[in-house]
């Protein structure tokens, strides 16, 4: 009986000693969002999602994550966004917002506010449109998407 004993510590001993990289960014989250206007310096939530063309529109992730760190302690995400019509038509989109002012260090691996705008111009027709706003992660591969539907008059 000793044998089987001394596989299981031997065994023990070999994984226990490997080390396991994962990463936390496969399943990235979003706590909640929300289409909002900036006026003075002050973000107002929109609870009706109407705009105006020619305002701002800001769709606000909070609490995005968990990003995986990089081999330099930093993390690294970025955003892009599309905003289509009513018959999925894409009217907007633009990739990599961030850059490399997404290359930071983050508190526990989650960007706390991270937000995409859109600014409709006079030319765009009334009616009812999508924000999509997908976030990657670029050092451990995850992405999550958010789309909110929000109305030009």
């Amino acid at each position: 009986m000793k044998k089987p004993f001394q596989f299981v510590f031997v065994f023990f001993i070999l994984v226990s000693a490997c080390q396991f990289e994962t990463s936390t960014s496969v399943g990235i989250s979003v706590e909640d969002s929300e289409l909002a206007r900036i006026s003075e310096g002050v973000v107002q939530s929109s609870d009706n999602g109407v705009f105006s063309r020619g305002e701002d529109i800001h769709l606000i992730l909070y609490n995005v994550g968990k990003f995986k760190q990089g081999e330099d302690s930093l993390y690294w995400f970025d955003m892009d966004l599309e905003v289509l019509n009513e018959n999925d038509s894409l009217m907007f989109s633009q990739t990599g917002l961030l850059g490399d002012n997404g290359h930071l260090l983050l508190e526990n691996g989650t960007a706390s506010s991270p937000y995409a705008t859109f600014s409709p111009n006079e030319s765009m027709e009334p009616g009812k449109y999508r924000m999509k706003v997908s976030v990657y992660d670029k050092v451990g591969k995850g992405k999550v998407t958010v789309t909110k539907t929000f109305s030009l008059e």
